[in-house]
């Protein structure tokens, strides 16, 4: 573990429950306006309903204990990604390539298969 990020947030008390439900509660509130004002506000309105109601919800969401938890986790997968090596574009390519040939070569083994299961199918049904 990331000893930068050792903020510990209990997300069993009362009001995390309180505001979890509020933030689930706005972004569901937000998609069913979408649908309940169709014929009443134009497309670009309802959109943006969707769009505020979402990301207001998942601010509200963000700001209690499992949403402190969830950045944690963020921040510490971020900074595991720091380390990744990541492979140079020759290996990328050189992979790509032979996962492309072995690709080819498994498909022209499964319909050489197909024909032989076929040619025996109608030799059998005559």
């Amino acid at each position: 573990m990331n000893d930068k990020t050792e903020i510990k947030a209990s997300g069993n008390s009362p009001m995390d429950i309180v505001k979890l439900t509020l933030g689930v509660l706005i972004a569901v509130g937000s998609a069913v306006a979408f649908y309940w004002f169709e014929d009443q506000w134009p497309m670009y309105a309802r959109v943006l309903t969707v769009l505020v109601g979402v990301g207001v919800g998942g601010a509200v969401a963000a700001i209690s204990g499992p949403g402190i938890q969830f950045r944690n986790f963020l921040k510490e997968a971020q900074f595991e990604v720091r380390k990744v090596v990541w492979p140079t574009r020759q290996e990328t390519w050189q992979t790509t390539l032979i996962v492309g040939v072995a690709v080819l070569i498994i498909g022209i083994v499964i319909w050489i298969i197909d024909m032989i299961l076929s040619w025996i199918v109608r030799l059998m049904m005559g």
